[in-house]
């Protein structure tokens, strides 16, 4: 089934893309660590990659814009939610993405 995006979508998909062209390098450094930790571990939270590459300078938006726009090129899925370890994030619930079978 081939959804249309709803105006919810393309408002956050223009938001990830604004965030990132601010963050290029940051990103380019996510996507670097999360495709490590894929390939190492089949699945991986934003958490686990920020512990590799860190916080970015600006705006933390540039973690959850990162992650979704590396999982939407893998073709990953939120498989479930988890507590984050970091504790800056105040136990906050992150998902863990894992390939699509």
């Amino acid at each position: 089934m081939n959804e249309q995006p709803t105006l919810g979508d393309l408002l956050r998909d223009q938001g990830i893309a604004q965030v990132l062209s601010h963050n290029e390098s940051y990103a380019d450094r996510f996507y670097s660590a999360a495709g490590i930790l894929l390939e190492r571990h089949g699945e991986i939270t934003s958490t686990a990659v920020v512990e590799l590459v860190g916080m970015p300078d600006g705006s933390p938006n540039a973690i959850g814009a990162a992650m979704r726009s590396f999982a939407k090129r893998r073709g990953l899925h939120i498989d479930r939610y988890v507590k984050s370890s970091r504790p800056s994030c105040h136990s906050a619930v992150v998902a863990v993405w894992k390939r699509k079978l």
